[in-house]
C-alpha cells in the first residue's frame, strides 16, 4: 500500500510539473517563433464579446476579430478593451501554427 501511495504521488508531481512546464514552454516557442518568422495579417473586429476577469463590480471585456489562412478560419480575442466592432487591427501569427 505504502508503495502504491508513493507511485501515485510520483504521477501526480509529475503531471503537475509536466503541465506548467507545456505552458512555460508553449509560450516562449511562440513568442522565438514570432520573433524570427512572424506573418502578419489585416483582422476587423468583429461583435464578439470576451469577457476579462471575474469581478461581479467591473466588467471588463474585448472583442474578437477573425482571420483566414490557407482557407482555415481562425478568431481570438483582441484583449483590448479600447476596441470597438469594426475596427481594423494588425495581427502577427506564425506560419505553421496560426491559432
Amino acid at each position: 500500500m505504502n508503495k502504491l501511495k508513493s507511485i501515485v504521488t510520483i504521477i501526480v508531481f509529475l503531471i503537475m510539473f509536466g503541465y506548467i512546464f507545456y505552458k512555460v514552454g508553449k509560450r516562449q516557442l511562440i513568442e522565438y517563433l514570432l520573433k524570427h518568422d512572424a506573418q502578419r495579417a489585416r483582422a476587423v473586429i468583429i461583435d464578439e464579446k470576451n469577457h476579462m476577469g471575474n469581478s461581479p463590480v467591473i466588467r471588463e471585456s474585448s472583442y474578437s476579430y477573425p482571420f483566414h489562412v490557407n482557407g482555415e478560419a481562425y478568431k481570438n480575442d483582441s484583449k483590448d478593451p479600447k476596441l470597438q466592432v469594426g475596427d481594423s487591427i494588425d495581427i502577427e501569427y506564425v506560419k505553421y501554427w496560426p491559432s
